[in-house]
């Protein structure tokens, strides 16, 4: 028999496996809505990439002062801001994803995201010297105190010209150190004319708190506020407090004499207070992880071209499935994880690479009238950088970095890049190879496997998919046609090819960005246009894209062709029946012998708005009913539905509806992929759900 103890440590062990377990379930819904999150301010990227790489190229090709040169400006200013204010727009839309779409959780994470910032601000200021410590080298050598304290005033502190023989302006030469023999050591630190200590771009050093040395790379402006540089990281923790203040207290009650400020009015408050242990978390943390995370963007980089590429594209491709993709590109593409211009410039000590940067640099622009020199040196272009296109400088993240770029070519270009060892690009260039061609080419394959007899009828299925995918970069109706017929096609197929892609792309530096995926339209915006335009790359860069969509196209068909013809797979006409549409509602419910007597809605809308909402009506049916449902949201191609209990959920009765790829439920977290049609079902399933809830309650009373 069991003692106490051990029968005690048994409830124990199965307590925490439940507790873990519950855990596991909760974890997919909370992540599935962090992914959806992302794609609000992403949708909006498309639209604002194209505006600054097509006014880049108008305004870099038109002489200042006419109408192209404004009008290019105005276009690329335009799609400037919204990459410019990433991180309030991450605030703003992980505040809306939960909290459906509340205009009240919106405005209170904008007051959370000032706030917190606005602490920094009042709590950052720059490293500066005390006037003692500062020492500078003469013509012959010797080292002299710069300054001299005032005879019997404790405060007051003079220069001492009468053993100098150059002026103040040239106090960046001076060197700051702690007493005369440590500056006679030579290891003393640059200050400025404002006796502040900087960096050898003549970029200041702040301090917050105890940190100091925190680079000025850390430091940027968030919405006019000058703190630190974040990314989307503070954005997306202020969104997610502020969907949590508003699920809370938005229908609070507070006693009569201060009842003014319940309900929805407490929330900012709330809010407003709630933010305050946040901002001093990234005070004590941010400038530790920062640098950590440039060190690994900087890191990453340095690894053989294109194995980091490849490394990436096995982790990014391996989540598209489960629709969390977003979240792991997110750091790199937007935050210094993804690598930095200012970083890249830091890094750079060899006087070799230094005068190749140099001598390219020359070459690629007009040095005579950006420098007033022929024969520019490393320090001189880096101080321009850093002093007039303060943009760029702080530009990070392997996107950022290269909208940045293209939006000032005329300063600094990719090639120029290339010798600093910064590889833009590398996380987004190899999406063209298997977009383009390659999963084009695995439809063909797959149509080819249908029977001769059924081609005809298919024909137009494979070929709109394909061709969508080569247009826009939208895969999800070719990948999600084999991913739920053979998920091993996914993983074990096209994975490795798209990694592959990747690989090559990062090999020949293929320098072509995106908005969000790798299409024809994007490969003219951010390829040809820059090339053509204002040779922001070299031609091996924008062509050796097309090199690798080349080398795809083959490697997916008869990759695909055979796969699928040995695997046995059975694509959408290959079973032998000439009619491929997908079952009706009505041949489903015949055929499992269930009861047709569907709950009509009454409405005086067109047949069209009818079937909408009937189809909405069996959506939930097929979901385990009103009672089984706890909450309803869409993203760019999925609707996506927490339910109580994922294992009355009927898959085959959802897809047999019509208009979805495939449906994939893990624990309580339903995802339907419909690519496009989840925007018009999402409103009338909440509609629908009002109604039978509300039905529900009156027939209790």
């Amino acid at each position: 028999m069991k003692n106490v103890s051990q029968k005690t440590g048994e409830k124990s062990s199965n307590k925490f496996v439940a507790k873990m377990k519950s855990m596991g379930k909760n974890i997919m819904p909370t992540l599935s809505k962090l992914s959806k999150a992302f794609l609000l301010p992403i949708a909006l990227l498309p639209i604002a990439g194209v505006f600054l790489g097509v006014g880049a190229a108008i305004s870099s090709n038109a002489s200042d002062g006419t109408f192209l040169f404004y009008f290019g400006s105005l276009l690329n200013k335009m799609g400037d801001v919204c990459f410019g204010n990433l991180p309030v727009l991450f605030c703003i839309s992980v505040a809306l994803a939960y909290t459906k779409d509340s205009g009240i959780a919106a405005l209170t994470a904008v007051v959370g995201f000032l706030v917190m910032n606005g602490m920094q601000a009042a709590l950052l200021h720059t490293n500066s010297v005390e006037q003692s410590t500062v020492y500078v080298q003469l013509q012959d050598n010797s080292w002299h105190q710069l300054y001299s304290q005032v005879a019997g005033q404790d405060n007051k502190w003079w220069i001492d010209w009468e053993n100098l023989n150059f002026g103040l302006q040239d106090i960046a030469k001076y060197v700051s150190a702690s007493s005369k023999n440590i500056a006679e050591a030579g290891e003393g630190v640059a200050i400025n004319s404002n006796l502040e200590y900087i960096d050898a771009a003549g970029s200041v050093y702040y301090s917050l708190l105890w940190i100091n040395w925190i680079p000025n790379g850390l430091i940027t402006s968030n919405i006019g506020v000058n703190s630190l540089n974040t990314g989307v990281f503070a954005g997306i923790f202020v969104g997610a407090i502020a969907a949590k203040c508003y699920n809370k207290f938005h229908d609070t009650q507070l006693p009569s004499a201060i009842s003014f400020f319940s309900g929805t009015k407490l929330v900012p408050i709330i809010t407003f207070v709630a933010v305050i242990p946040l901002s001093f978390i990234f005070m004590f943390l941010w400038p530790y992880l920062g640098m950590g995370l440039a060190a690994f963007g900087q890191a990453s980089g340095k690894l053989p071209y294109g194995v980091d590429s490849l490394i990436y594209e096995v982790a990014e491709r391996s989540l598209v499935p489960f629709g969390l993709h977003h979240v792991f590109y997110a750091p790199l593409w937007w935050t210094n994880a993804g690598g930095s211009i200012a970083e890249a410039f830091e890094k750079t000590v060899d006087p070799i690479v230094q005068q190749q940067f140099a001598d390219l640099w020359a070459k690629n622009h007009d040095a005579m009238g950006l420098l007033g020199t022929a024969d520019p040196k490393f320090d001189q272009i880096r101080n321009l950088i850093s002093t007039n296109y303060t943009d760029l400088w702080k530009s990070m993240g392997d996107q950022t970095m290269a909208y940045k770029v293209i939006a000032n070519s005329d300063v600094l270009n990719f090639k120029d890049l290339d010798i600093l060892g910064l590889n833009i690009g590398r996380f987004q260039a190899g999406k063209f190879g298997f977009m383009l061609l390659g999963l084009p080419m695995a439809g063909l394959a797959m149509w080819l496997n249908v029977p001769k007899e059924n081609r005809k009828s298919v024909m137009g299925i494979y070929f709109s998919a394909s061709f969508t995918c080569f247009l826009t970069g939208i895969t999800e109706p070719i990948e999600y046609t084999f991913l739920f017929l053979a998920p091993w096609l996914f993983y074990g197929v096209h994975m490795p090819l798209a990694s592959i892609s990747f690989l090559l792309s990062g090999l020949f530096r293929t320098h072509v960005s995106m908005t969000v995926s790798g299409g024809f339209i994007d490969y003219v915006v951010f390829g040809l246009i820059p090339f053509f335009g204002n040779k922001a790359m070299s031609a091996t860069s924008v062509f050796a894209i097309l090199g690798v969509a080349g080398i795809m196209a083959p490697a997916y068909f008869f990759s695909f062709y055979f796969a699928v013809k040995y695997g046995n797979v059975m694509v959408p006409g290959r079973d032998g029946n000439s009619d491929v549409k997908l079952a009706t509602k009505a041949d489903y419910k015949e055929a499992k012998g269930l009861n047709t007597d569907d709950t009509k809605i009454e409405n005086n809308k067109s047949s069209s708005e009818n079937a909408r909402i009937e189809k909405a009506t069996k959506i939930i049916e097929f979901l385990g009913g009103e009672a089984n449902i706890v909450d309803i949201d869409a993203c760019a191609s999925r609707l996506r539905v927490t339910v109580k209990d994922g294992s009355v959920v009927d898959k085959e009765g959802i897809i047999s509806l019509g208009g979805a790829n495939g449906a994939l439920i893990r624990g309580t977290n339903v995802q339907i992929v419909y690519g496009g049609e989840q925007e018009a079902i999402k409103p009338r399933m909440i509609k629908v759900l009002g109604q039978q809830r509300k039905a529900k309650k009156d027939k209790q009373v």
